[in-house]
């Protein structure tokens, strides 16, 4: 069955947005996607307005399982040889530092520590502050679930 392109923006709009978040959209239901149609049906007549027509080519190919264990990569600020990635290892998640090609590990985590760490940051407990990188294991647990990465590795 071919779904309507309205419907097809209307989930990009939404997972855009949220990231691939509960529930999906097939298991929404009709009023709540409904919403988010009428966005796409706005973003679609402006697109026309300037000229762009939203044409199908074909079914979506399905998506690539990433072969590597970099899930996200981001150049260091003014240090161009040096790149920072979260990867995927057997049961945790580290944060990498790479610099002319020379990788290390700032630390490993699972997502567990992570939300007990985060609770602790709202939590106002002094604690937080005297846990290495946090910003950068939160930031890395942000990324993590906005790429959908949550189960490679270090899940729960």
């Amino acid at each position: 069955m071919t779904r309507p392109v309205r419907d097809i923006v209307a989930e990009c709009i939404r997972r855009e947005r949220y990231g691939l978040i509960r529930p999906l959209w097939a298991d929404a239901d009709d009023d709540s996607r409904e919403e988010v149609r009428r966005r796409a049906d706005h973003l679609i007549r402006l697109l026309a307005d300037y000229g762009v027509q939203m044409l199908r080519t074909g079914e979506p190919a399905p998506a690539e399982t990433p072969t590597g264990p970099a899930i996200v990569a981001n150049q260091v600020y003014a240090q161009p040889d040096t790149m920072r990635e979260v990867r995927v290892d057997v049961g945790k998640f580290s944060i990498v530092t790479v610099k002319a090609g020379d990788a290390t590990a700032e630390q490993s985590f699972t997502l567990n520590e992570v939300m007990l760490n985060a609770g602790l940051v709202l939590a106002d407990d002094p604690a937080a502050k005297t846990i290495k990188g946090l910003g950068r294991q939160l930031a890395a647990a942000t990324e993590i679930y906005r790429l959908n990465a949550a189960g490679m590795g270090g899940g729960k």
